[in-house]
């Protein structure tokens, strides 16, 4: 049962040891591979080792509540291997900045969650997949270990990386709430990341409050990520409408371009969802997206060509693991196999791309596209507060199928919307809407630096239709 932060905050209040070690048994019975690696404090914590005790006033804002984070955010002290054979064994002499921020008020981290390699669409981990807590035979995304988790009430909250969407699209398939905050909203030092241009921290969480509430404390700007704001996001709309109509006066478009290979069951389970938003007072029209079209393959180029960048240096000499051969090309040849084959093939594509008579027919105009989709989308916000479209157009798909995603071929995101989302650096959430046999989701798109009007608009649908449900299995 999917359960909230105050209720684990109760729970350490009486006992914080107690606590860990309930949520730990439950990861280990629930049997759904959510966890890579657990954190040795907190299982000393849990086992109530002399000496081992969680310092620093309990009345801070998460004292002793528990929470994951994807195995692509830097722990000290505890492997981060961003779940891929190259990276085995590293253990950062560091920790991330959203870890900071979360160790000063008290909270918990348990391990490392279960995603796919590098956070790559499609891209198996090496711990195997993580399963759906609704349906231990059907997937949990390829960020599955955290939406996993807190949809199994593991914890009430988990960490990750969202390129190409991952963590919005675990939420989908999972049931629960999956938060992607503005560009540059939270700091990515500690972030091992596969996309400098697109990936972000999000948050996993079972209410609307939560995310709001984990949200203030790691957002901020660092100044040691060249990216991060330099102004604080607000991400709680103060603002009251006392009536039965709190979205009056909120503007919702839907780009019929989102919606291409919908499946019905999903189609119908969206409209069902929109007509929430209009019994709160939202006006809901129609709206199109023409460079919409160009999206998938804009973000497929560019995602690839910065991989390849990114994942340069995993070859032996400085980071990694190093194989033994009889030459150094031998060598780098060796230890460059132990990426998975999509890896490898995401890797070559994108030096394709970025090589000579290629950059400029490819890359160059990739970049110029991505220029236009942003101002597109940009536009449409000065008609609309809001933009809605399924998270996925399928529900999670079997766990032994080839694709991650439920499709016949690889790409770095799940649709045009979370592409769109990507390139432009915007806010969005996924929102449970009504269930077919699995749980679906509903995309909120806000502009950028409003996340607070997406966030609002998901707790008044979340009140509304207490969309967050129980999974019968677990």
């Amino acid at each position: 049962m999917a359960k909230d932060i105050a209720e684990f905050r109760k729970s350490a209040s009486k006992s914080v040891e107690k606590t860990i070690a309930k949520s730990m048994d439950k990861i280990k019975t629930d049997d759904l591979n959510t966890v890579i690696a657990f954190s040795d404090a907190a299982v000393s914590l849990a086992e109530k080792e002399e000496g081992c005790q969680l310092l620093g006033d309990p009345d801070r804002a998460l004292f002793g509540v528990p929470y994951l984070v994807s195995d692509n955010i830097s722990t000290k002290g505890i492997t981060t291997t961003c779940a891929s054979k190259i990276m085995e064994g590293y253990i950062p002499p560091y920790d991330g900045f959203v870890i900071e921020r979360l160790n000063e008020v008290g909270a918990v981290l348990l391990g490392k969650a279960n995603m796919m390699e590098f956070g790559i669409l499609g891209a198996h981990g090496k711990d195997g997949l993580a399963k759906n807590p609704w349906d231990k035979n059907k997937k949990s995304g390829p960020s599955g270990g955290c939406a996993a988790a807190v949809s199994a009430g593991e914890v009430p909250f988990a960490l990750s990386s969202d390129a190409g969407g991952i963590l919005r699209v675990s939420a989908s398939y999972c049931g629960v709430f999956g938060f992607r905050p503005s560009y540059g909203a939270v700091s990515r030092f500690g972030l091992i990341y596969c996309t400098g241009s697109m990936d972000q921290i999000g948050v996993v969480a079972s209410t609307v409050s939560d995310i709001v509430t984990v949200m203030e404390i790691i957002s901020g700007n660092d100044k040691r990520d060249t990216t991060s704001l330099p102004e604080k996001i607000e991400f709680r709309d103060e603002t009251t409408k006392k009536s039965d109509k709190p979205l009056l006066g909120i503007r919702i478009g839907v780009p019929s371009e989102y919606f291409k290979g919908i499946e019905p069951a999903v189609e119908k389970a969206f409209y069902e969802a929109l007509s929430a938003f209009e019994k709160a007072g939202a006006t809901v029209s129609k709206c199109s997206l023409p460079n919409t079209k160009y999206s998938m393959a804009v973000h497929d180029i560019i995602f690839s060509g910065e991989c390849s960048a990114m994942l340069a240096k995993y070859d032996g000499t400085r980071f990694g693991p190093r194989e033994t051969a009889d030459n150094w090309h031998e060598m780098v040849a060796k230890t460059r196999a132990l990426f998975g084959p999509v890896v490898q093939r995401k890797i070559m594509l994108g030096v394709h791309l970025l090589s000579v008579g290629q950059y400029n027919d490819y890359y160059v105009k990739a970049l110029k596209t991505r220029t236009l989709i942003a101002a597109e989308l940009e536009e449409a916000f000065s008609s609309f507060d809001i933009l809605v479209s399924p998270t996925t157009p399928i529900t999670s798909p079997p766990l032994d199928g080839t694709c991650c995603y439920g499709c016949s071929h690889e790409m770095s995101a799940f649709s045009p919307a979370i592409a769109g989302v990507d390139l432009a650096g915007l806010p969005a959430i996924s929102i449970p809407c009504v269930l077919c046999d699995m749980p679906s989701g509903i995309q909120l798109i806000g502009g950028y630096k409003k996340d607070a009007v997406i966030l609002k608009a998901a707790e008044v649908f979340e009140k509304q239709t207490n969309c967050v449900k129980t999974p019968d299995v677990i």
